[in-house]
């Protein structure tokens, strides 16, 4: 069983402002962690820090009982035995899929290394890619090459910063499927940065929300989603309505003044016999629901609801809360 890599305390810093500022995160074995913030929140300067590419502040990166970095040392990235995986592939242009997935894997031999390259390229479908250059290759197929690479040398963990993101939205699910299916099947920790809530929910067996630096909140993934601990954690996993205690309607929902209401739009629910009422100002097809934009007595809501009970624009609908995506948070920000 492989071991995990855990950050302790860890702090860093740029012209005295801390960017990663005491954050403790516990990547486990088979497990993808996906580290979910917005641009500037810390997730790949924390990935850094894994990585050895920047010393920490404060604290301690550890990779079972082994330290890889402190205030003291840095163990640097090639010591590490921790694979890598960024947006742009960073595949060598010269060297054929084959050869990129062989390139770290010299110590097995010539034969061998072609062998294990091959496999590798098997598991994630690409044998027939094998002599293909990263220029002939589609951008999927360039990124499961990348992925090939970083697994091939059996890693202690692996560190993931957006690698689907510039992916075809049309390739981008199946792609990342393939590719983490393989991350899990190695049996190591594993760290997903994004930016994308949807990849984190739907990729990650866990969940870390970074803000200002700190982690937020972290847990199974289901888990954040239903039990957030205040309303920004809520936004980061995807849209929310924020309605303050003095402009919910009654009916709607018990909320005490200096707090506010903050729902998911599939957490807002048609109710013919609802008395909460609102107009319907648009209803947009996104599949099997319908996205509504709701006036509620000034307010503007977005609901999504089931495509066969969506209302038309200019119609009115009660509405009412499920109260497992409705969420009572103090007013004061997290």
């Amino acid at each position: 069983m492989s071991d995990s890599l855990s950050a302790i305390g860890v702090s860093r810093a740029y012209h005295g402002v801390r960017v990663v500022d005491a954050v403790s995160l516990d990547l486990k074995p088979g497990r993808v962690t996906a580290l979910l913030g917005g641009s500037g929140a810390g997730k790949s300067t924390l990935l850094r820090l894994f990585a050895g590419l920047e010393p920490v502040d404060e604290g301690e990166i550890r990779l079972g009982g082994r330290v890889l970095s402190s205030t003291k040392t840095t163990l640097p990235p090639d010591k590490r035995h921790i694979g890598l995986i960024f947006q742009d592939f960073a595949l060598f242009p010269h060297l054929t899929a084959l050869q990129n997935v062989a390139f770290g894997l010299k110590p097995l031999g010539k034969e061998a290394a072609k062998a294990e390259a091959l496999a590798w390229l098997g598991r994630l479908g690409l044998t027939e890619r094998a002599d293909a250059y990263p220029h002939e290759l589609s951008g999927g197929e360039q990124q499961r090459v990348a992925i090939a690479r970083a697994l091939a040398p059996k890693p202690a963990a692996i560190l993931m910063d957006e690698p689907f993101s510039g992916l075809d939205p049309a390739l981008r699910a199946s792609v990342r499927d393939e590719a983490l299916e393989a991350v899990r099947a190695a049996g190591i920790p594993a760290l997903l940065v994004t930016h994308d809530p949807v990849e984190a929910l739907e990729a990650a067996d866990h969940v870390a929300i970074m803000r200002g630096g700190k982690v937020r909140q972290e847990g199974p993934a289901a888990e954040v989603y239903l039990n957030p601990v205040s309303a920004d954690v809520a936004a980061s996993l995807g849209p929310v309505n924020r309605l303050a205690a003095a402009g919910v309607p009654a009916g709607l929902a018990d909320v005490a003044p200096g707090t506010e209401l903050v729902v998911r739009p599939e957490g807002i629910c048609l109710d013919p016999g609802s008395k909460v009422r609102a107009k319907v100002l648009a209803s947009q097809v996104t599949g099997a629901m319908n996205r509504l934009v709701l006036d509620l007595g000034g307010q503007r809501l977005v609901a999504l609801v089931p495509r066969h009970e969506a209302p038309k624009a200019g119609d009115e609908a009660g509405i009412r809360l499920d109260p497992a995506l409705s969420f009572i948070f103090c007013s004061a920000k997290a």
